[in-house]
Parts: structure tokens; C-alpha cells; sequence
């Protein structure tokens, strides 16, 4: 009864949120005028944050794996509010709460361990304070509870589509504003999300982090470079050649500009360091090129690459697969989050169009394949979803088609919906159950 009841509590509030923000928006006004801009004290006071409904079918999968030979259907709600206070000339201090449920499913909560990608009851998302170029000088810094988001989110990204969020991190920055270049440098720990009590647990490994970006390369192109250092010194990661410490470093660089008619990106990352007693070589690479050939509309169609390195030998000392590091995985690599950026190749064409204002539609197919045979396919978790170490099963993992409509309404309102469709290859044919997998949405969220 109490689920229901906040089940009904939350259908009831979204109708009313909607109905207010169309009569108003229809009379021209904006309800969230009220919510920013008041002087309380030395400072301001803004509050926003935004409620989200999502329904998903997905059918011979679920959010746990590939190949269930059944549908689950899922009813996801977020609930996130936040209050900003910024003083004039200082600091700002930032507070996020988050409320996070599923119905529906054939999935229960205890079907999963202490985290639960759809599960975060009344928690806190962020909590720190901000200071930028302080005393003029371009130092400044950020504490506390945050998301991180760099770049096109591929190195770090919040993952904000899924329902409890991708990457939250307890860390200290130092921040350096120049006129040339942005740099950050953090260290801290990723929150362990956790469905039954407050996120007070951090993963066991410890992040530090050094992110610039140019200011200084004219027509409008943007260029990051970063260097990530990933370490766990518990003695517990298992490599090829024996037990030790993890310690992962990642350096490499981010752009993206544009020529005329045509808009380019790209991303590289190269890792080193030791996996237990492995040396680790491995690389990651994003290169896209997209066309718009004219602005009515908007049409715009683009061809990427994304590829993950895999491990060639498992027993040459040598870790050779790419870790994904801490960045989005559902915009990239197939919008039914069957793959990470690991052991991956991924080829895309895209077409998009802009029929009407604020409205898009994205169609996309993906061909993935393992970029190792003797490497596993690796799910969105980052975790072995199948593996063939004598590689005789092939490299042909599937096709993907998406098809994603996306429409704000009015300022504070935008649905969306779509429909996906995976198409198993060879690898997965030889090494288990192949149905094709198909998944369905519809979403409605309103900011505030």
C-alpha cells in the first residue's frame, strides 16, 4: 500500500506540475520566475530541479543482461531538487537531493545486491561549495558531494538517463581560470550508490584527475587534454601473471570543431600502468564526421567509430583491454546499453532532423563487433557478459538499429520516445541463447 500510495502521490504531482506550467506558460508567464533570483541575506537563493517518468518494454533482456527469453516492462520516476545560494564576489553553496523508484518490473530490489540501478529512496546527489577566480585571481575551488561532466561526457559524464544516475564522486578540486586555459585538478572517490540506506560508501579505488581545456584555438574548434590516474592498493586485482594492486593512468585528449557544412569529434585515450602483476597497454579512440547540408530542418547526417582495444593473449602478463574510464555509455554504444566501451568496435550512421521547433528525430545503426576475439563481450556494467578464450567463435557480435523522437513542448515540459531493435551475430549465436531483443519508451520530464 505504501508503494502505491507513492506511486499515486507521484502521478497526481506530475499532472498538477504540467497543468501549471502550460496555463502559465499559455498566459505568458514562467511559475519558476518565482523560484530564482531572491536576495535572502548577503546572497541569492535560486531552487529548480525536475520530476521524470520513463516507461520501458524490453523484450528478451532486462537491465541485467542479455538473452531472458521474456519481456519486462518497467515504470521509472526521478525526483531531483536542488537550492543554490551564491554570494556576490564568493562562494556558491549547492545542495541535490534525489528520489528514485521503479514499478512494474519482474525484477524486485532483492534481486539485485546493495546497488540498484533503478532504486534510490530520498537521498543525497550533491552538496558542495563552488569559488571561482577568487579575489579576482584565477584560483578557485569546488568540494563536496558532485557530478562530473567534461568534454561530450564520453571520459566523464554523469549518466543522467539512467534512473539512479551513472557517476557521482565525493572530491576536491582545484580550479585554475585562465585566459588560455581551464584547469582542474581533483582527487576523491566515486559514491557507491546503495538502495536501502543512505550513500555514505565510496568504490575502493581512489581517482585523481588533471582536465584542461583550450580556450586559445580560434574558429570555434575545442580541444581537452587529460591525464587520469585510477588506483586500488587493497593487493586484490587478479591479472594474468598474479594478484597485486590496480593502478590504471589514462591520458589522452578530446576535440571537436566544424568547417563549413561539416562538424567533427574526436576522442583518444592511451592507458598504462599495473593490473595485479600485469602490465597494462590499451587504448580507446572516438572519431566522427557529421554533414549538414542545409539549415531548413536541419538534417544532419554522420558516420563515427568507436573502438575499445581488447586482450589478445590471456596469458602473455599483458592487460590489453581498454577500461571505458567514467563516461556516458547510452548515447554512444546503442541506446539498449548492451555494451561498454571496452573490447569494443563499434561502427554508427546517424540521421537526424529538426521537422518542427525544439523538436528532433534520431535514426541510428550501429555494427558491433569485439575488437579481440579472445576477449568477452563486456555489458554496460563493465562486466563479462560472454566470453570465448579460444576466439573460434568469432568477433560478430550484432547490429542495432534506434530510432529516437525527442519534443519540448513548452519550456519546462519535453517527452520523448523511441523504439530499438538488436540483431545477435555470430559470437553471440555460437555462444548461447540469440533471439533478437527489442525495446520500447516513452518518457516525460519537467524541469523547474
Amino acid at each position: 500500500m505504501k508503494t502505491q500510495g507513492m506511486f499515486l502521490a507521484y502521478v497526481l504531482s506530475t499532472f498538477c506540475l504540467i497543468s501549471l506550467f502550460v496555463n502559465t506558460a499559455a498566459q505568458g508567464a514562467n511559475f519558476t520566475d518565482h523560484l530564482r533570483g531572491n536576495t535572502i541575506g548577503p546572497g541569492v537563493l535560486d531552487l529548480g530541479g525536475s520530476i521524470r517518468f520513463r516507461y520501458e518494454s524490453m523484450d528478451n533482456y532486462n537491465v541485467k543482461g542479455y538473452g531472458t527469453g521474456k519481456t519486462d516492462d518497467v515504470l521509472l520516476s526521478r525526483l531531483r531538487v536542488h537550492l543554490r545560494y551564491t554570494f556576490p564576489e564568493g562562494p556558491i553553496f549547492f545542495i541535490q537531493g534525489q528520489d528514485a523508484r521503479f514499478w512494474l518490473s519482474d525484477l524486485k530490489k532483492d534481486d539485485f545486491g546493495p546497488s540498484c540501478p533503478w532504486l534510490n529512496e530520498f537521498d543525497l546527489r550533491q552538496a558542495y561549495v563552488e569559488w571561482k577566480r577568487i579575489g579576482h585571481s584565477p584560483l578557485g575551488f569546488k568540494m563536496g558531494r558532485q557530478a562530473i561532466s567534461y568534454g561530450d561526457n564520453r571520459i566523464f559524464g554523469p549518466g543522467n538517463w539512467g534512473n539512479v544516475g551513472r557517476y557521482t564522486w565525493d572530491v576536491g578540486k582545484l580550479l585554475l581560470d585562465t585566459s588560455l586555459f581551464d584547469l582542474d585538478i581533483f582527487g576523491g572517490q566515486r559514491v557507491f550508490y546503495l538502495k536501502d540506506k543512505f550513500d555514505d560508501e565510496h568504490f575502493s579505488c581512489h581517482v585523481y584527475t588533471a582536465y584542461a581545456q583550450i580556450k586559445s584555438i580560434p574558429g570555434g574548434n575545442k580541444l581537452d587534454l587529460f591525464y587520469i590516474v585510477k588506483r586500488n592498493s587493497d593487493e586484490t586485482t587478479k591479472g594474468e601473471a598474479g594478484t597485486g594492486e590496480l593502478l590504471l593512468q589514462t591520458t589522452g585528449f578530446y576535440g571537436k570543431g566544424k568547417w563549413q557544412d561539416l562538424d567533427y569529434a574526436g576522442t583518444f585515450a592511451y592507458q598504462f600502468g599495473d593490473y595485479g602483476k600485469d602490465n597494462i597497454r590499451a587504448f580507446g579512440l572516438n572519431a566522427e564526421v557529421g554533414y549538414t547540408p542545409f539549415q531548413r530542418f536541419q538534417p544532419r547526417v554522420a558516420v563515427s567509430l568507436s573502438y575499445a582495444s581488447g586482450d589478445k593473449d590471456p596469458g602473455d602478463g599483458t592487460h590489453g583491454t581498454f577500461d571505458g574510464v567514467f563516461g556516458a555509455i547510452d548515447k554512444y554504444y546503442g541506446r539498449m546499453n548492451f555494451f561498454s566501451w571496452m573490447n569494443l568496435v563499434d561502427w554508427e550512421i546517424g540521421i537526424s532532423v529538426k521537422p518542427l521547433k525544439g523538436m528532433k528525430v534520431v535514426l541510428d545503426y550501429h555494427r558491433f563487433r569485439l575488437a579481440q576475439a579472445g576477449d568477452a563481450w563486456y555489458f554496460c556494467n563493465g562486466k563479462k557478459m560472454r566470453w570465448d578464450p579460444s576466439g573460434v567463435s568469432g568477433r560478430d557480435l550484432g547490429q542495432e538499429i534506434d530510432l529516437i523522437w525527442k519534443y519540448r513542448v513548452v519550456r519546462h515540459i519535453t517527452l520523448m520516445a523511441g523504439c530499438a531493435q538488436f540483431f545477435p551475430g555470430d559470437f553471440i549465436k555460437a555462444t548461447g541463447t540469440h533471439d533478437d531483443a527489442r525495446w520500447v519508451f516513452g518518457q516525460i520530464e519537467l524541469t523547474f
